[in-house]
């Protein structure tokens, strides 16, 4: 052998070494129990964070927000909104899903069909009947910012959020071929196909707006029409109509298209173990319970491929108890409840804040993009639930890669360590959080950590 070919070879060795040898998950999901209600304290497991008053009010929030775009009567949004993301694109179209670059003019068809020069062209309160995407731009197709790195897959630039079966929206705009509506759902705008959205009139809303609802508490169930025909799943947190309840199920009303586009309605039969009346009752238990419901569902950002992101797992876990949440992160930790900054403190500072003041299970932790929920302590040390993609690592020639989790999942605030080394400027999340925040007063005194 050339001695020239010796240190190509000893690098290949350890490169396969390294390879071989790195576990498939890291070291918190394997060490820690991925189950939220081994960390709740038992002997207050069942106790109320709210009085009934109280969680009555918040149900209330919910329902206004939530019902708010079939009381609309003009566009919410302004123009300049709707065409931030044709203006933030335009020059720079990104990469398809062949990993090849757009071309320059596919982004000018899309802004043309869209024509927001007549911008808003509708006024129309509608529901959507199948789980749907809303998009940024009036397309299916992705736009990832590079073709093959962290900008890459999974990241859509052009995926805004997912939005259930039967949410109400208000239609403010049609591009030109009718293919695509502009949506105002509860929490976002965005491009939504026609072919999703049935229109609603005043007697629909009516009926609909009872009152009464059912909240479904597992998630991704399928719901079937009273001939057992199959219409759509339903992530946990989805609100129906109730009419009526047995000891083992729930008749509640779904809505579904006619031939013209219009909205009807249908009975349809929920188990008592997938649906529940609204509000649950806001207690350390019942928010463990699902948040069990939804670990180790795979990360979907933007809601990609009707999975979710971080922002978008904590919205719809306190969904059940009518507690309203906004739908990104930022806007989460900052209008969610009582906000404390924590961006001056030391990392070591931040932890003990947290342990401190934190309430497990009511506290939302917030670091620049991402959003946990902070459950409690194991051996001194916050632990967290929250989806997310991966974490940061350096490889043994100190090239930054990327160590894949992509599921919601139970971890300290230093995931993935063990392939970190003292250079990696992002080893655990404690330097860059902001902030964390309380969903209830703090000052309650039903409230016992």
């Amino acid at each position: 052998m050339r001695l020239h070919n010796i240190p190509i070879l000893l690098a290949l060795i350890l490169l396969t070494s390294a390879c071989a040898g790195t576990p498939e998950t890291i070291r918190d999901i394997r060490d820690l129990k991925q189950d939220n209600l081994f960390y709740i304290d038992k002997t207050a497991a069942d106790r109320g964070f709210l009085t009934a008053d109280d969680e009555k009010k918040m149900d209330a929030n919910y329902d206004s927000m939530f019902f708010s775009p079939w009381h609309r009567v003009k566009a919410f949004y302004s123009k300049e909104t709707i065409e931030a993301g044709f203006k933030k694109y335009r020059d720079n179209p990104g990469y398809g899903e062949n990993r090849r670059k757009h071309d320059m003019s596919w982004m000018r068809d899309l802004a043309a069909n869209a024509h927001l020069e007549n911008y808003p062209n509708a006024c129309i309160a509608a529901i959507t009947i199948d789980n749907s995407d809303l998009r940024v731009l009036p397309t299916h197709k992705p736009r990832f910012y590079e073709s093959n790195t962290d900008r890459g897959f999974p990241f859509d630039s052009l995926q805004e959020s997912s939005v259930a079966a039967n949410t109400p929206v208000f239609i403010s705009h049609m591009t030109k071929d009718k293919a695509w509506v502009l949506a105002e759902t509860p929490y976002a705008v965005g491009w939504i196909s026609a072919r999703n959205i049935a229109r609603v009139d005043g007697n629909f809303v009516k009926t609909w707006e009872t009152g009464r609802y059912t909240v479904i508490i597992k998630d991704k169930i399928p719901i079937y029409d009273e001939e057992g025909r199959f219409l759509f799943k339903v992530p946990l947190g989805s609100v129906f109509p109730k009419l009526e309840e047995d000891t083992k199920n729930i008749k509640l009303l779904v809505a579904v298209t006619d031939q013209d586009g219009k909205a009807f309605m249908k009975s349809a039969i929920v188990s008592k173990d997938a649906g529940a009346s609204k509000p649950l009752r806001l207690t350390k238990f019942n928010i463990a319970k699902m948040a069990n419901e939804l670990i180790n569902e795979s990360y979907g950002w933007g809601g990609l491929y009707q999975n979710r992101d971080c922002s978008a797992m904590i919205k719809d876990l306190f969904a059940p108890f009518g507690l309203w949440l906004p739908r990104h992160s930022a806007d989460q930790a900052k209008e969610g409840g009582t906000f404390i900054d924590l961006q001056k403190l030391s990392p070591k500072e931040k932890e003990l804040m947290i342990l401190k003041q934190g309430i497990p299970y009511l506290t939302l932790i917030w670091r620049r993009g991402h959003i946990m929920l902070y459950i409690g302590s194991h051996q001194g040390r916050v632990l967290v639930f929250h989806n997310f993609w991966g974490v940061r690592t350096k490889d043994f020639l100190g090239r930054e890669t990327r160590k894949i989790v992509g599921h919601a999942a139970i971890t300290t605030l230093h995931p993935g360590i063990e392939f970190q080394d003292s250079d990696n400027p992002e080893k655990g999340y404690l330097n860059g959080i902001l902030g964390m925040t309380l969903l209830v007063n703090p000052g309650n005194p039903e409230i016992s950590k």
